[in-house]
């Protein structure tokens, strides 16, 4: 199989604002772009996945012959603005690439072994820019969702890639909470003051587990990796009409059930906080600062001209998002009785660059960086985990 980059489907939220599209280079004729969701098989948002430097410039330029509509806004906006009848996803042979949800029905050894133990694709990655505050909110864990919502539940972590000075965030309680203190201070419109707010700063991580209430302040850019699930259950918009005039559904006795109303204790998983970098290669160094279930994911930083090598297997697909920079990106696929590279092995090779997001398929194969940036490298591969918490 070959490297996929994938063309993000976008969100245009009230509260978003224009970085992604001046500054990860996102294309996207909403207004405002709030989010990019840069790796996503979920019917509100599907991504495309593209093999080919035609299908991305067809993307990039808006043009269209055949619709694809799964929940990207860039190509819904230009349906709109040409009068033409949306087509259904099924249709998914468009110019622009597939649908990765089609993709991973057609190929589901693409996204590895250790996938086969999920109903559907267990991953979701976005890039949000919130110029403004997002609602204070929650997200069940799975049994309750399950039988709640017939859908499964929401884990995520966040990587912080820019902030405006002063910004912050809520990230639970400051202290244990009686549900009847949290429902008196949302009726009061006082609910911000009984959550801990954290100053944030560029490089910061949050691991945010289902039940965890939490809200992304005003001028922060970030990246989410999540559980591939859209449940949410918002419990505080701060009084914010649409531009209907309409305030936005809250889900106040739903998140009463789920939320966990005491102190977090630590924003990082605790058993990650003191691993730090480690040396990898040339000028290359690697950290682990997330895994669970659902996903493992790390934080490849490549200086000067680094250099890093690893081999890919069968158990996991990999995704590779570009936060910082731009570098090289080779992949050779060994041949079933090879073990070891040889000259025989097809290389192929990519230039990525700040914003763009690909799609390596689980396969025997050797991929390389080679450049200078920052990377979010994202799996399932939980014997990644182990040898790295060594």
């Amino acid at each position: 199989m070959a490297i996929g980059k994938i063309l993000p489907a976008c969100k245009n939220y009230l509260w978003g604002g224009e970085r992604l599209r001046k500054d990860f280079g996102i294309f996207s004729p909403e207004t405002p772009l709030a989010e990019a969701w840069v790796l996503s098989a979920h019917p509100d948002g599907d991504s495309l996945i593209s093999f080919s430097d035609e299908q991305e410039s067809k993307f990039q330029n808006g043009y269209s012959q055949n619709k694809h509509n799964t929940g990207n806004v860039a190509l819904q906006s230009e349906n709109k603005a040409n009068n033409e009848k949306l087509v259904p996803p099924s249709l998914s042979n468009a110019p622009y690439g597939e649908s990765f949800s089609d993709y991973i029905k057609a190929h589901p050894e693409a996204a590895g072994t250790l996938a086969r133990s999920f109903p559907f694709f267990p991953m979701l990655i976005k890039l949000i820019d919130a110029k403004q505050a997002l609602s204070i909110q929650v997200h069940p864990e799975d049994s309750y969702a399950l039988s709640k919502e017939g859908q499964y539940g929401k884990t995520e972590m966040w990587i912080v890639l820019d902030r405006e000075e002063g910004a912050f965030l809520y990230f639970g309680f400051q202290g244990e909470c009686s549900e009847e203190e949290v429902q008196r201070a949302i009726q009061e419109e006082s609910f911000p003051s009984l959550l801990q707010k954290v100053p944030v700063e560029v490089g910061d991580v949050f691991f945010i587990p289902a039940g965890t209430v939490h809200a992304i302040g005003a001028g922060i850019v970030l990246a989410e990796v999540q559980q591939n699930s859209n449940l949410t259950y918002r419990v505080y918009d701060y009084g914010r009409k649409d531009a209907q005039g309409n305030t936005r559904e809250l889900h106040v006795e739903k998140a009463l059930q789920v939320m966990e109303r005491k102190k977090v204790s630590s924003f990082m998983q605790e058993e990650l906080q003191n691993k730090g970098k480690k040396a990898v290669g040339e000028n290359a160094y690697l950290e682990l600062i997330g895994s669970c279930s659902y996903f493992t994911v790390e934080r490849l930083s490549l200086e000067e001209v680094g250099y890093f090598c690893r081999e890919l297997g069968e158990e996991s697909f990999l995704s590779i998002l570009v936060l910082e920079g731009e570098a090289l990106l080779s992949e050779m696929v060994l041949f079933p009785a090879e073990k070891t590279m040889t000259e025989k092995d097809p290389v192929e090779q990519r230039r990525i660059r700040k914003g763009e997001s690909f799609f390596l398929p689980a396969e025997k194969a050797i991929w390389s960086l080679e450049g200078k940036g920052q990377f979010l490298l994202s799996s399932l591969r939980k014997e990644l985990r182990d040898s790295l918490l060594r």
